[in-house]
């Protein structure tokens, strides 16, 4: 079993992101305050830990995982290959939907940390939100 370490949320684009003991998360619309347009793959994101760890370690550097713009940070849980799976977070309910491609704004965070998130969907998964719910850091993180 995982646990969610970190809850970051964008309230304005371009700003940085803002790091949450805990979250509103509403059903189709992703955390409550986002500055993000809902779209239905594309509610919320999630970052693994070690997926982060591994690719920063690629390029010898030691970088914030809050610069991966990810809403949830988790440990204990693999991401990868899970397009259709449910992730739960506490009684939260997150349908994956995609790979979350590393965009070209993680190379001005480190030189060549865009390509160490490509290999084995390092770069985290998008979601879809199912249920209405308060998540917490420390919330227990498992696949339904």
């Amino acid at each position: 079993m995982g646990e969610l370490l970190e809850i970051w949320l964008k309230k304005n684009h371009g700003e940085p992101m803002v790091a949450l003991t805990e979250a509103e998360v509403r059903a189709g619309e992703g955390i409550k305050d986002s500055a993000k347009e809902p779209h239905a793959d594309r509610q919320v994101t999630v970052l693994s830990k070690e997926s982060w760890e591994a690719a920063t370690e690629s390029i010898g550097k030691s970088v914030d995982p809050g610069e991966r713009r990810a809403n949830f940070i988790v440990s204990g849980v693999e991401l990868e290959e899970t397009i259709g799976k449910i992730l739960q977070i506490g009684e939260l309910k997150i349908k994956v939907t995609g790979e979350t491609v590393p965009c070209k704004l993680m190379n001005e965070v480190s030189d060549g940390l865009r390509d160490a998130l490509k290999p084995e969907w390092r770069g985290g998964v998008t979601g879809s939100v199912i249920n209405d719910c308060l998540v917490k850091k420390g919330d227990s993180v498992n696949w339904m």
